[in-house]
């Protein structure tokens, strides 16, 4: 998994956003860098360099998913009645799928999450604000 120049697409509707998809598995995940203050060639090695440690660092994002969010879900929003059961901690982490990445900045990335409808199929986004440690998580949609 490679973030290559050539491989990049200019968004049409962001002056500074370049994208690309990646494969993880059989998973597509979308990449987008979004340059602020940095050049494209630095943000393509900030990039590769989450995307070289992608292992630790996903699950480091998904350990603070789960954290900020499984005991929410199974208080909040299990229904049993329309298969939305309780579940463990391990059951929940199984039901969640990255579909994009977006890197901010210098060391502000989202890691943003599938949640295979626990959550009304609102996106869950775990972000790190120094690039290394994920400490703070939001739902969208």
């Amino acid at each position: 998994m490679k973030i290559t120049k050539d491989r990049l697409k200019k968004d049409s509707l962001s002056e500074d956003c370049y994208r690309t998809t990646i494969l993880s598995g059989q998973q597509k995940i979308d990449i987008s860098l979004n340059l602020e203050d940095i050049s494209l060639e630095d943000m393509i090695a900030l990039g590769n360099s989450f995307l070289d440690d992608f292992e630790n660092k996903e699950k480091k994002a998904t350990d603070e998913i789960v954290s900020a969010f499984h005991k929410n879900y199974n208080e909040n929003w299990a229904d049993e009645e329309n298969g939305y059961p309780e579940l463990s901690a391990e059951e929940f982490r199984q039901k969640l799928t990255i579909t994009a990445i977006h890197f901010y900045a210098k060391d502000l990335i989202d890691v943003v999450y599938n949640e295979d409808g626990m959550f009304g199929n609102h996106y869950l986004i775990a972000q790190s604000y120094d690039g290394e440690n994920f400490d703070d998580t939001t739902m969208f949609g």
